[in-house]
């Protein structure tokens, strides 16, 4: 057993150790992904998140945790996601801030079209502000999603 698989407790994951190494490759080169792993519980979703944080040096971390209780609050888990960008929201051009600060409970207004709430989103975590590459994933009972 090599010392990385001991410290990661990874044994047989290889195909899914170099999608990552794939991933955050591509994430370091300037190109968009995401992955989806979902399965049951205890079959080593959180060990392969690990592994990715542990190569992901260099790159902003954004941790959201999905609970099962919030599934019915609207933007509950995007409110995570962005909690700690919430400084560059003056930022964004007007529609996409008032969109967001209305879903995150900031400011009272109708419901935010979601697409103006999508799009400041984005507009956050790629904004010109930032200095590295972001990678952001969300943790559920059935999987994550980075």
């Amino acid at each position: 057993m090599t010392r990385d698989r001991a410290r990661t407790g990874l044994i047989g994951r290889r195909h899914e150790c170099l999608v990552l190494d794939d991933l955050l490759a591509r994430a370091r080169a300037g190109q968009s992904g995401v992955l989806v792993v979902r399965g049951e519980a205890g079959i080593g979703k959180t060990e392969l998140l690990r592994y990715l944080l542990d190569r992901a040096a260099g790159c902003r971390i954004v941790r959201v945790a999905g609970v099962q209780s919030e599934m019915e609050l609207s933007y509950a888990g995007l409110h995570q996601l962005c909690a700690p960008l919430r400084s560059r929201l003056d930022d964004l051009p007007e529609p996409q801030r008032n969109a967001l600060r209305t879903a995150f409970g900031m400011q009272i207004g109708d419901a935010p079209d979601r697409f103006l709430v999508s799009l400041a989103t984005l507009s956050l975590l790629a904004g010109p502000s930032a200095t590295s590459r972001c990678s952001a994933w969300s943790t559920t009972r059935s999987g994550w999603t980075a």
